[in-house]
C-alpha cells in the first residue's frame, strides 16, 4: 500500500512542479541573465495580436512543430506560453517525455500574463 501511494504522490508532484505562475516566469526570466528561453506556441496571427517580444514562435498547429521543438537543445531551459495554458502544457509534456528536463509551463498563459500587468517587452536577447 505504501509504494501506490508514493507513485500518487510523485505523479502529482510532476504535475505541479513544471507549471510555473506568470509573474513567477517573468521574475525569473529577467533575473536569468539571458538563460531562460521562453517559447510562444501560438499561431501567427495570436502573435500579431499580442506578443512578449523576444519569443521563439512555434506554431502548435503546423506540421513542423513537434519535429521544431525537438531539435531544441535539451540542455537549457524552456518556458512555454499559449493563450491559456494548454497548448503550452501539451508542448511541456511532449519536452519532458523527449528527456528535457528544464520545461516549464506558463500556467494560465497570456490571458493570465495579461492580466497579472507584467510587461510584453522583457530583455533584449534573452533567448540566445
Amino acid at each position: 500500500m505504501m509504494r501506490f501511494t508514493v507513485i500518487v504522490s510523485l505523479f502529482f508532484l510532476n504535475q505541479i512542479t513544471y507549471d510555473i505562475l506568470p509573474d513567477i516566469a517573468y521574475k525569473n526570466i529577467i533575473d536569468s541573465d539571458n538563460k531562460i528561453i521562453l517559447i510562444d506556441v501560438r499561431s501567427k496571427k495570436e502573435l500579431d495580436e499580442i506578443m512578449i517580444s523576444g519569443v521563439l514562435n512555434y506554431d502548435f498547429n503546423s506540421d513542423e512543430f513537434e519535429k521544431s521543438i525537438l531539435s531544441l537543445d535539451i540542455d537549457k531551459t524552456y518556458y512555454v506560453i499559449c493563450r491559456s495554458g494548454r497548448r503550452s502544457g501539451i508542448t511541456t509534456e511532449l519536452m519532458l517525455e523527449n528527456g528535457f528536463e528544464n520545461v516549464f509551463n506558463i500556467k494560465g498563459g497570456m490571458i493570465k500574463w495579461i492580466d497579472s500587468n507584467l510587461k510584453l517587452n522583457i530583455k533584449k536577447g534573452h533567448n540566445k
